[in-house]
């Protein structure tokens, strides 16, 4: 196999050692300067050529259509030390040399008995601390041949390093400044590896890509001053970015390069990657990956392929509002129309002029304005245009967000790109645009300005003291309908008071809603107006689950000489924690499906923590997920444990809809629609309000059904 091969190379001036060649080698000139393009080296009908390779963009040109030999050069890197490429030359079987003709020249090389039974090399980079070229064979070990004297150069296995060839690479790298050498390993897991030169030995540093449908081969690879490192996949020429000098590295597809299953490469790793003459980025906010630094949308500029009537050159990304186009006045954002603006679950049209043909169009929206460009936002997957003007219809999702947002548009040869990263022509356009919603009704439960009570005995299965005031939490539930169908559901909710020892949590549940009916990538949430990250959409449960917190005692804070929050005289803290979604639909669904008010809000045991024998002994340990307690007749979520039905005294009885209750009607949890006032800590919640007793006794709802407005004001807390 040969590859793209990593080497490091110095801007020096040539060295006097390198007129001192031995006799078989060619008086080729070697390189002036520190090239900042990536040489690559393809072995086409036994014939190498080489290619320069604008990292940045993937562009590249031809720099030499015959490298004078018969077969690979491979193994290749740049010598810091005398400006020169040296590689394996497949063709005499020995290390070889090429200067800035790129015509290749045989060296004369002993080998010790190792290096003799090695082989051909196709991994291969000049190191920077020391003037040797370095091979690796897996299962031979790693080679050194020493370029201090041209008059000999003698070949030897590194002391035991065969015992560690063991990983799977195809090309390598030696790091600027730190010495060692580093390689990502092929497969459908690439593992960043930090190779010690003395010993072979490599240091697993942790996967940094993976695939599940190919494996990467990584013929190429090369630095930068800064560390980074950049691999080449074989298969497609997708150039990647990893930063090897950080806590956590990870990569980003940086480029789209050249493809073929026979690549190898050289690159002066003190260069900068620059981006070059003719180059176009967008203008979008950073945020959605604007400026080279951000790994921008970027685009080698070419008369044969751009949107509209006219492109312009940017040396980087002038980011919104300080696009390029009000800087000199030349406005090139000219490829796109859009007659029909931008309608929430309606259909609009965009009109699209190509100038040049044999162009594909991709296309983002961020729909959940969010200031990134995410997967399920690209509305145009590579649609071949045709030169002048093309009309494209796209679909506006339901579960958008009104308002303003960005839009990008890409065209180029590559027909599969992401919203970032080099190609190598075409042009981007960014375009501001405002997402509207008409015709929509809002429901509020139980209004736009109040909350419905949720009060809790967190005892189950045992009744307890009966003050519900475990945890009380009060909610409010908004519904955007249109259509008949509801397109996305809020919730805000604020803990009111917490007079439990034990350690609950609180979520709603969704019965009849199917979890993937969510859109769970465009959920927003805060806590206390702090945005979260992590979806409150809980895995594993056949219907739609959302976790405000694991544990209501995180976000309480006691007043000295407190036990509880809000259930006792002189604990009337004024601050209660707030949560607020907006939780869309992939698909609107119908109003007929959606749960009637107030849905399913339950709390349960916090995992990990301990709730009372009676909760254990029904299931053997700390209940965790497996305890719920849900309002009379809810049915319980999939993680809960039919354990604790009949169990102490719970009277549940599935068959016959009947769930959290005690033989006498009693529950475990109470909805109250309005600002509740609930029972003193250790006060029963029927000594507080009496007529609560004929309520609940009462199927049907109709004795007493204002119980609530009637108390022993005594017996409540007052605040």
């Amino acid at each position: 196999m040969e590859i793209f091969k990593s080497i490091s190379f110095s801007c020096s001036s040539p060295l006097i050692l390198s007129l001192l060649i031995s006799a078989n080698v060619n008086a080729s000139e070697p390189f002036s300067a520190c090239p900042t393009e990536a040489f690559v080296i393809q072995k086409q009908s036994n014939t190498p050529k080489t290619f320069g390779v604008n990292l940045a963009t993937g562009s590249y040109v031809v720099l030499s259509n015959d490298m004078g030999t018969g077969n690979a050069f491979n193994g290749v890197g740049f010598n810091y030390h005398d400006n020169y490429i040296y590689g394996w030359d497949y063709s005499n079987a020995t290390l070889g040399r090429a200067g800035n003709d790129y015509q290749i020249s045989a060296l004369t090389v002993t080998k010790d008995a190792s290096a003799a039974a090695a082989g051909n090399f196709y991994v291969g980079d000049v190191a920077i601390a020391e003037n040797i070229w370095y091979g690796y064979r897996k299962g031979k070990g790693l080679f050194k041949i020493p370029l201090d004297n041209p008059a000999s150069y003698n070949m030897t296995i590194v002391p035991g390093s065969k015992e560690n060839a063991n990983y799977n690479i195809t090309d390598l790298a030696f790091h600027p400044t730190d010495g060692h050498i580093y390689s990502i390993s092929n497969g459908s897991a690439g593992k960043l590896l930090r190779i010690d030169a003395t010993t072979g030995e490599a240091t697993d540093l942790g996967t940094v890509i993976t695939s599940s449908s190919s494996n990467f081969i990584f013929g190429a690879q090369f630095f930068d001053p800064d560390g980074n490192l950049y691999v080449s996949n074989n298969s497609n020429g997708n150039i990647y970015k990893v930063n090897v000098n950080d806590a956590s590295p990870s990569v980003v597809l940086f480029a789209y390069g050249p493809a073929s299953s026979s690549n190898d490469g050289a690159r002066c790793a003190l260069a900068e990657v620059v981006v070059g003459d003719s180059v176009d980025f967008g203008d979008a906010p950073d945020s959605y990956g604007t400026l080279l630094a951000s790994n921008g949308a970027r685009h080698a500029m070419s008369d044969d392929l751009y949107l509209g009537a006219s492109v312009d050159n940017e040396s980087d990304g002038y980011v919104s509002p300080l696009s390029d186009d009000v800087n000199d006045g030349s406005d090139d954002e000219d490829g796109v129309v859009m007659p029909t603006g931008f309608e929430l679950g309606e259909t609009a049209i965009l009109l699209v002029t190509a100038t040049g043909g044999d162009g594909y169009l991709n296309a983002w929206f961020d729909w959940n304005q969010n200031g990134s460009f995410d997967l399920d936002e690209q509305i145009i997957l590579g649609e071949p245009l045709d030169n002048g003007l093309n009309s494209i219809t796209i679909e506006v999702p339901s579960w958008a967000k009104e308002g303003p947002t960005w839009s990008r548009f890409r065209l180029s040869t590559q027909q599969d790109i992401t919203a970032t990263g080099g190609v190598g022509d075409g042009e981007v356009e960014d375009y501001a645009v405002t997402l509207t919603e008409t015709g929509v009704t809002i429901n509020y439960y139980p209004s736009s300005s109040t909350y419905t009570t949720l009060a809790y005995e967190d005892l189950y299965p045992d009744q307890g003291d009966f003050d519900m005031n475990d945890v009380v939490v009060q909610l409010r539930i908004t519904e955007y309908v249109k259509n008949n169908k509801v397109r996305r559901i809020g919730f805000d909710a604020q803990l009111a008071a917490m007079g439990a020892a034990y350690h609950n949590g609180f979520a709603v549940h969704l019965p009849g809603v199917s979890s993937n009916k969510i859109k769970e990538s465009s959920i927003s949430w805060t806590i206390d107006d702090i945005a979260q990250a992590e979806s409150p959409l809980e895995t594993g449960q056949t219907n739609a689950v959302f976790i405000f917190t694991q544990d209501l005692s995180d976000f309480v804070t006691l007043e000295q000489g407190c036990k509880y929050l809000r259930t006792e005289t002189g604990c009337e803290s004024a601050f209660r924690t707030t949560w607020s979604f907006e939780i869309p639909f992939e698909t609107p669904v119908s109003e007929s499906l959606i749960p009637a008010f107030p849905y399913d809000p339950f709390i349960f045991a916090t995992p990990n923590t301990d709730h009372g024998s009676a909760a254990k002994n029904a299931v053997g340990s700390n209940p965790g997920r497996q305890l719920e307690i849900h309002l009379k007749n809810q049915a319980p979520t999939d993680k809960f444990s039919s354990n604790y039905f009949g169990y102490r005294e719970d009277a549940s009885n599935p068959s016959a809809g009947q769930y959290f209750q005690n033989e006498n009607g009693m529950a475990w949890a109470i909805e109250v629609p309005l600002d509740w006032k609930h029972p003193k800590e250790n006060e029963r919640l029927d000594n507080a309000y009496t007529e609560f007793v004929d309520f609940a006794a009462d199927s049907s709802g109709a004795t007493n059904p204002t119980w609530y407005e009637n108390a022993n004001q005594a017996l409540i807390f007052n605040d």
